[in-house]
Order: C-alpha cells, then structure tokens, then sequence
C-alpha cells in the first residue's frame, strides 16, 4: 500500500511539473517581476498626472495580491491605502524593498516601497528538485501512516496464529478475546470466534478424556474379580477345562494390557499432568533404552542398529521422551523383518534435533501414514492383534512429542519400510 501511494505520487507530481512548463512562456519570477516593474511605472505616472487621489484609485485597481507588494507614502509620511502598520512590519522583519522617491506635478515627495518577492522555498519550487523533496514528504508522511495502519492489522492476525499453533499443539486452555478486548471489528469478532471454538474443543476434549479414564477405571474392578475367579476356578476344575481356564487368562491380560495402555494414554495427553522438565543427556537415554529393549530380541537377530553420540544435552520431559521412543522401538521391531532388524538415527540442525526410527517391513499405504498417530487407529487389525497392540502406542509417542513442541509424521521408504521421525526444538522452555 505504501509503495502504491509513493509511486501514485511520483507520477501525478511528474505530470503536474511536465504541463505546467508547457504552460510556461518564462518563469514564473521573471514574469512575477516583469509585472511589479509596469504597476511601479504606473504608480509614478498616477502620482505625476493625479496627485493624491489619481495614486490612491490606481493603487486599488491593483490585484490584492500584487497590492501587497507595493507602499506609498505620501508628502506627510502617510501611506496612501492606510496601510501604515503594514509597512512597519516589513520593516521590523527587515524586508528586502526596493524606495524610490518621485515628486507630484506640485513638487511634493512621494516614496514607493516595492517588496522583493521572496523565492519560494525549494519544496514549493516549481521544477524537478521541488517535485523530488514533495515526493520525498510524501513518502515519509505515508509511511508512518502505513507503518501504524499495518501495526493495527498485524498484531491481531500474530496474536491469533500464535494462539492457532498453540492450539494445534494440543493447549486448549489457549484464549485470545482478553489480547483485543476493546476492538469491535472484523479482527474483534475473529477473536471471540476463536475462543469459542477454543472453549467447545476443550469442552469435548474434556468429555472423551472423562469418558475414557470412567471406562477404564470401570473395567479394573471386574477384571480383577475375574483374575480371582480364574484362580478358584483352576483349584476347584477339571483336568478337561484346563485349555477353556487357559483362554480366559490371555484374555483377561489382554483386557488388562488395554485399560493400561489407555490410561497412559491418557496420562501422556492429559495438559494437567505437569511436564517435568530437566537437563539430561539425549544420547544416554537412547543408549539405554536401546540395550533394554534389545534384550527382548531373540539371540541371533539384528535387533535395534544404534550408533551413540559422545554426548547430545537436552532439556525436557525425560520420562515422556523415554516412552514416546520405547514405543516407537517396540512398534518397529514388531512389523519388521526380523533378520533386517531397525535403525535408530540421531541427528542435529541448528535449532532443532531429528530422531528416526525405521523398519523394514512392507511400509504402509500413503492415505494411512497420518491416520497411525490417532488414538485406537490400526491399519492391519488382525496383524496388530496378533501382536499385542491396541493402536496406542504411537499415539502416546504423538502426545508426548507434542507436549514438547515438536512434530512427529511418517513416510515409507523408498527401498521398503516405515520411516518415523520426530523433530523437537532445541529450546523448549517457552
């Protein structure tokens, strides 16, 4: 906008300067001189043929503004328009005048003021250089009526993308109506929009999380009337009941590894839960985490491929880092080719650290690569079962990265597998 007021006024003042030099058979001093020049001579002839009155008429049939420019005393050091006051400005601010003296026919004295008219200051002056210093005004004056015009329309649209990313990154607590409180415009009724978006996602995250933990509270009590049952059912049964009694205990853990799973998923997702933060050695925490679950993979078996860092400081929530990746390494291993095992990378940018975790397994197709973050979300239901999960797990490693500000996607490899990578900033005290 501001550019387009500048270059508005570049041309029209390029115009205005171009027609009226066309216009121009001299300049505008010269002709302004030329003109004083014949309203002297006629002065003089009026006081030589007139006398008093003759001078006074001739003076009157002046324009007021060439008027200005011209005094008479008469004989008695009166001025002829009354204009005596006038002429004593001028000459206290030490005007530049031309005075001649000239005699009536009765040989009285007669003294004509003529003032120098002033050159106009060089950014009211006609011409290229007075046209540059106006533009130059103009394009200061528009700027800092931009400058504020752009302020007033940027700060509310920063103040709500700030407030969108927070919201994005799972804080629904997030408000912005108290930044805009007295703006009753478009940005105003923005702003109140968004925190009732904000106050209904809140509401309804609120409402499933209360559902899941009531749920999950709710099956603890008679999954553990079932664990004793079994037990007084395996000393007081038959031989022939064994396989059935088998069965109902796989269930029963199953049952069990599930209401665990969501709790911890609602323990990771829940922003009530304070994010422990501290100073720990990233390199560490994935160097043991990789012997403990290696120990789990069958001897002979590539397992994890981890390369340590000498030393990789960090801050954050140790324990929520330690089960987003264990999740991540576990998911991994279970859908990998066994003899290709998983490749746990770690590297670092300048303001941002990426860990990788990829498998080789037969990959997933492109629409569910954004689906396998989402609570109870498997994408090979019979494959999942049949290895333990419940769709949980890399939904709890998706919280906990967003806990620290970071991002976590999935894309297959070229060559074959999955590739899961989580970004998390450097900086995450904010």
């Amino acid at each position: 906008m501001w550019l387009s007021i500048v270059g508005f006024s570049a041309t029209i003042g390029w115009l205005n300067d171009k027609l009226a030099r066309e216009q121009w058979a001299e300049e505008p001093a010269n002709t302004f001189s030329r003109g004083m020049f014949r309203i002297n001579q006629r002065a003089m002839r009026a006081i030589e043929m007139d006398d008093r009155k003759g001078l006074r008429d001739e003076l009157l049939g002046i324009p007021r503004m060439s008027r200005s420019h011209i005094y008479v005393l008469d004989f008695n050091g009166q001025e002829v328009l009354g204009r005596d006051e006038a002429l004593r400005q001028l000459k206290d601010r030490r005007t530049v005048m031309d005075i001649q003296t000239h005699e009536d026919s009765q040989g009285r004295p007669y003294t004509i003021y003529t003032v120098n008219r002033e050159p106009p200051s060089t950014i009211l002056a006609p011409g290229p250089a007075g046209t540059a210093l106006r533009l130059a005004a103009a394009a200061v004056i528009s700027a800092l009526i931009s400058f504020f015009l752009a302020r007033s329309l940027s700060m509310p649209l920063e103040q709500l993308s700030v407030a969108s990313r927070r919201i994005a990154a799972g804080d629904l607590n997030t408000r912005v109506g108290h930044t805009l409180p007295e703006r009753n415009d478009e940005f105003g009724q923005l702003a109140r929009d968004f925190d009732a978006m904000a106050s209904r996602l809140q509401a309804m995250q609120q409402a499933n999380r209360r559902l899941l933990q009531d749920v999950s509270h709710e099956l603890r009590s008679p999954l553990a009337r079932l664990t004793v049952a079994l037990e007084i059912a395996r000393k007081k049964g038959a031989p022939n009941v064994k396989s059935e009694l088998d069965r109902i205990e796989l269930e029963s853990e199953r049952l069990g590894a599930l209401v665990n799973d969501v709790l911890g998923l609602l323990r990771e997702s829940s922003e009530t839960v304070p994010k422990v933060d501290e100073e720990f050695d990233l390199d560490v925490l994935l160097d043991d985490l990789v012997d403990i679950v290696n120990y789990e993979v069958p001897e002979g078996k590539p397992g994890i491929a981890w390369k340590p860092e000498e030393s990789f400081p960090y801050h954050g929530d140790r324990e929520l880092l330690w089960r987003a990746m264990e999740n991540l390494l576990r998911n991994a291993l279970r859908h990998t080719d066994p003899d290709q095992g998983v490749i746990l990378k770690l590297e670092r940018e300048r303001k941002q650290v990426h860990l990788s975790v990829r498998d080789f397994g037969g990959g997933l197709p492109e629409a569910e690569l954004e689906k396998i973050f989402e609570p109870f979300y498997r994408v090979q239901e019979s494959r999942d079962r049949g290895s333990g999960g419940h769709g949980l797990g890399l939904s709890i490693a998706a919280n906990a990265v967003r806990r620290h500000g970071g991002r976590i996607v999935a894309r297959n490899a070229d060559d074959g597998g999955l590739i899961v990578q989580i970004s998390l900033p450097l900086d995450n005290r904010v």
